[in-house]
C-alpha cells in the first residue's frame, strides 16, 4: 500500500509516465489522489511539452497540484543546488522537490541518483519511477505480470534509463532490490 504522505514529483517521473501512456499510476497511487508539482518542475514539464505534446499540463489534471516554494524552502533549494552544482538551470526541479518534501514532511518522487543522494542527506523519503511501477503491480487491479512488463517496455521506449533493457527483467530486479516478496 502506498505511504500516506503526500507526494512531490520531479519532472522525469511525471513526463516518462505520461509519455509512456501510464500516468494513471501516479493518479491512482497518489495518497489522497493528489501529487504536488513545484513550480520549477512545472516549468521543466512545460518545456518538455514542446517536444512531447502528449504530456499534460499539470494544472489541467484533477490530480496534480502546482505549488510555489516558501522562503525557507527556497533556501533549502539553493543549498541542494549548491551541492549538486551544474549549470544555472540544471537540477532546479530536483532541488525544489527535495526542499518541498523536506519542509512539508512529504515524499519526493525522483529518478536522478545524485538528487536521491541529496534527498537522503536531507532525510527526505523518496521513491523512483520503478518503485511506482512495482507498487502499481502489487496494489492496482489489472496490473498483472503482463501489464507490468508492458509498462516497463513503454518506459524504455521513451528513452528512460532503467537498470535493465526489457520489461521481463523488472521482476528479477525487483526481487533483488527487495521490492517484491520471495515466492
Amino acid at each position: 500500500m502506498p505511504d500516506a504522505r503526500t507526494w512531490v514529483t520531479d519532472t522525469s517521473v511525471y513526463t516518462h509516465l505520461c509519455r509512456a501512456g501510464h500516468v494513471e499510476i501516479l493518479e491512482r497511487l497518489a495518497p489522497g489522489g493528489v501529487v504536488l508539482v513545484p513550480d520549477d518542475v512545472r516549468v521543466e514539464i512545460e518545456n518538455g511539452r514542446d517536444r512531447h505534446p502528449n504530456i499534460p499540463d499539470p494544472s489541467s489534471t484533477a490530480w496534480a497540484q502546482v505549488t510555489v516554494l516558501t522562503e525557507d524552502e527556497v533556501w533549502t533549494q539553493l543549498a541542494v543546488k549548491a551541492a549538486l552544482a551544474g549549470g544555472p538551470e540544471q537540477h532546479l526541479g530536483e532541488c525544489a522537490v527535495i526542499a518541498c518534501a523536506k519542509h512539508r514532511g512529504y515524499t519526493a518522487l525522483m529518478d536522478d541518483r545524485e538528487a536521491i543522494t541529496q534527498a537522503e542527506v536531507h532525510k527526505v523519503q523518496w521513491h523512483d519511477t520503478l518503485w511506482l511501477v512495482i507498487e502499481a503491480h502489487l496494489t492496482l487491479p489489472g496490473y498483472n505480470r503482463d501489464h507490468t512488463i508492458r509498462v516497463v517496455d513503454d518506459l524504455l521506449d521513451t528513452g528512460m534509463y532503467l537498470p535493465f533493457d526489457s520489461g521481463e527483467s523488472v521482476f528479477t530486479w525487483a526481487y533483488q532490490e527487495g521490492l517484491l516478496p520471495r515466492e
